[in-house]
């Protein structure tokens, strides 16, 4: 019975861990294939930066979430 005391709180961590990845997805995309923000103060190859670390940032939550899940199916 104590297996499942924290479930709840696991799935819920789950859904907030995919949901900002693909928050960081979204912001990279913004930052790299949009017009966005060409007239900002942002220069071009910050903003070319900042889209591939948001990217790569994306990428790794999205491999640990993934690791989770399946830690927790085995």
């Amino acid at each position: 019975m104590n297996e499942n005391k924290y479930g709840g709180q696991k799935v819920s961590r789950f859904i907030f861990e995919c949901f900002m990845a693909i928050v960081y997805a979204f912001a990279s995309y913004v930052f790299l294939f949009t017009h966005f923000f060409d007239n900002s103060i942002l220069p071009r190859g910050m903003r070319i930066g900042l889209g591939i670390v948001l990217g790569l940032y994306g990428l790794f939550r999205i491999y640990r979430a993934y690791k989770k899940i399946t830690q927790i199916n085995e």
